[in-house]
């Protein structure tokens, strides 16, 4: 059976990716020096903090179960440099897993580690409930990758919601957050969380060729942002050509059964879609 993929149109708020921590423009920036500086950081404020029943973290004043104790740790490396991000699912969700790759409809908080509230959204209703994961920033798309959706419900007065979803909380170094550039609310080199409710989750196709995100990491990496096969600056996932022959990947469906992936005119083992010389 084949599988339709929604092309999704996100308006950029917060979240969403700014340059890649490796940028030119600061020679005065050490990113491996900063990943270890950020990971000292966040350990000790996991070791000195916790988790309450009403899904905050305080700090420990009377022998609570530190967070340290809770968190899952998954190593990354990303632009050659090696971090850790910090995990706690309290409810894993009950239906598809989201991939870094997808797009997903969820609620949101977002702290640096003072407290201080920087962003969210508290209603699958808003245009700040859906966002693109490819294009936001990496721990973000780590982040929301160990959560699974929940079912979809609607409520008397025709409103809507999901329940059962997949939820819980994230802890990223800057180098996967908002890195030495920071943000309008965020300072430079900072890490900082998310609380995450995982609603919905969408097999997307962003530039509509028929060959879903998922479907566009060549490198098998599992993360879409860094594949671009014919080397023009636009990653595979959004670009309609992708191996630069003048012919748009949907159109290099010669079978015509919906998927450029199964097709191969020369029989060298590369699709059409991949192939310049087919």
């Amino acid at each position: 059976m084949k599988l339709n993929y929604l092309f999704v149109v996100l308006l950029g708020i917060a979240i969403y990716a700014c340059s890649d921590d490796d940028d030119p423009k600061a020679p005065d920036h050490d990113p491996v020096a900063q990943a270890l500086i950020d990971d000292a950081i966040l350990v000790e404020f996991l070791q000195t903090h916790y988790l309450t029943e009403e899904m905050e973290i305080d700090t420990i004043t009377n022998g609570e179960t530190p967070l340290y104790d809770i968190v899952s740790v998954d190593e990354i490396e990303y632009n050659d440099i090696d971090y850790k991000m910090y995990y706690y699912v309290n409810q894993e969700g009950t239906g598809v897993q989201a991939s870094r790759n997808d797009s997903v409809q969820v609620l949101y908080r977002g702290f640096m580690l003072d407290s201080t509230k920087f962003d969210e959204n508290t209603n699958y209703t808003t245009n700040k409930s859906w966002f693109h994961l490819p294009q936001t920033i990496p721990g973000f798309r780590y982040g929301v990758s160990y959560y699974k959706e929940g079912e979809k419900v609607i409520y008397p007065d025709e409103s809507f919601g999901y329940e059962n979803t997949g939820n819980g909380v994230f802890f990223m170094p800057s180098g996967l957050g908002y890195a030495y550039i920071g943000s309008i609310s965020i300072p430079p080199n900072t890490p900082i969380y998310y609380f995450i409710d995982l609603g919905k989750v969408i097999f997307a196709d962003a530039d509509g060729d028929f060959v879903s995100n998922n479907d566009e990491d060549v490198d098998g990496d599992g993360d879409v942002v860094n594949d671009d096969t014919d080397g023009d600056g636009v990653p595979d996932y959004r670009d309609i050509d992708d191996d630069n022959d003048g012919t748009p990947t949907f159109l290099e469906d010669t079978n015509e059964d919906g998927d450029p992936r199964n097709d191969d005119t020369d029989g060298d083992g590369i699709p059409n879609y991949l192939d310049a010389d087919s």
